[in-house]
C-alpha cells in the first residue's frame, strides 16, 4: 500500500537540503507541510515532492525564493513566459559580468606571473595593442592617489615630458575604459620597452625616474610618456611594504635597429 505521507526528514533527503530549509520554507509561505499533527511533527504528501522539485529548478537557473513563490502562484503561461525570459535577461547580464571579473583576474594574475619571471630593474619588450584612456588634466603634482577604490579596474599615471627634467614633469592620472566614446586619449600600439621596480608611497616618481633612467640607458628610444601602474597592491600583500610598479614606454628605435641601418 503507497503511503500517504511522507516526513519532514524524508523530504529533506528526497530534496538533498536540510530540515531547517522546510521549516523556513513553511515560514515564507512557499512550501508548508501538508499535516501538522498535535506532537508537531510535520508530514508532506506526495505531489509536494513535484512542488519541491519545480523549487529547485527555479533555484537552479538562478531565482530568488521571493521570485520563485512568484512563479509558482502563476497560473497564466504568458505570464509565466515573461518571467522566465526577464530571468534571462538578468543571468545574461550577470554572464557579462562574471566574463568581465574573469578577464580582469587574467590580467592580473598575467601581469604577477610576468613580474615575478622577470624581476626588478630589468629591461623587457613587449608589443600592446591600442588602448582608450580617460585622463585627467596634467598636473606638476606628485600626490596623486590611485587605487580600485576611487578609480576601478586599469588604473594608473601617465608621465608626461618623463624624459626631460623633473621640473619639466606633468602627471595625469588615467583610467582605461572599454570603448572609444568613453575614452579622451589614446595610448598607441607598438613596441613598448618595459620596467618593474618596487617602490615605497613617499618616492614612487622619484624611483619611476630611476627605472626611467635605466630603461634609456639601454639604448632605447623612447617617447616623452611613461605610462607608470600599481600592478596589484590591490589584490595581494608584498613584503615590507613595497608596492611593485610597471613602468612602459613606447620605442621608436633602440642601439639596435640603428646599427642594423648603419649596416645596411
Amino acid at each position: 500500500m503507497k503511503k500517504q505521507k511522507i516526513s519532514s526528514g524524508e523530504l529533506a533527503n528526497i530534496g538533498n537540503i536540510n530540515k531547517k530549509t522546510l521549516f523556513y520554507y513553511d515560514q515564507i509561505d512557499l512550501l508548508k507541510p501538508a499535516i501538522v499533527e498535535a506532537n508537531g511533527y510535520r508530514y508532506y504528501t506526495f505531489n509536494q515532492i513535484d512542488q519541491l522539485s519545480k523549487i529547485k529548478a527555479l533555484q537552479s537557473v538562478g531565482f530568488s525564493l521571493g521570485e520563485i513563490k512568484q512563479q509558482l502562484d502563476v497560473n497564466d503561461l504568458s505570464e509565466g513566459l515573461a518571467i522566465l525570459r526577464r530571468q534571462k535577461q538578468t543571468i545574461e547580464k550577470k554572464a557579462n559580468e562574471l566574463l568581465a571579473v574573469k578577464k580582469m583576474l587574467d590580467q592580473k594574475i598575467f601581469e604577477l606571473e610576468h613580474y615575478e619571471q622577470t624581476g626588478i630593474q630589468r629591461v623587457f619588450l613587449r608589443d600592446y595593442d591600442e588602448a582608450w584612456l580617460r585622463v585627467d588634466e596634467p598636473s606638476s603634482q606628485t600626490g596623486y592617489i590611485t587605487n580600485y577604490l576611487l578609480d576601478g579596474y586599469h588604473f594608473g599615471v601617465i608621465l608626461a615630458n618623463a624624459v626631460y627634467s623633473t621640473e619639466q614633469l606633468k602627471i595625469t592620472k588615467y583610467q582605461q575604459v572599454a570603448n572609444i566614446e568613453m575614452a579622451n586619449y589614446t595610448k598607441e600600439k607598438g613596441e613598448y620597452a618595459g620596467i618593474y621596480f618596487t617602490s615605497d608611497e613617499n618616492n614612487i616618481i622619484a624611483n619611476a625616474l630611476n627605472a626611467l633612467a635605466i630603461i634609456k640607458s639601454r639604448g632605447y628610444s623612447v617617447d616623452g610618456r611613461a605610462y607608470l601602474k600599481d600592478i596589484a597592491s590591490d589584490f595581494v600583500n608584498f613584503q615590507n611594504e613595497r608596492i611593485p610598479f610597471q613602468l612602459t614606454m613606447k620605442v621608436s628605435n633602440s642601439l639596435m635597429d640603428l646599427e642594423e641601418s648603419i649596416i645596411s
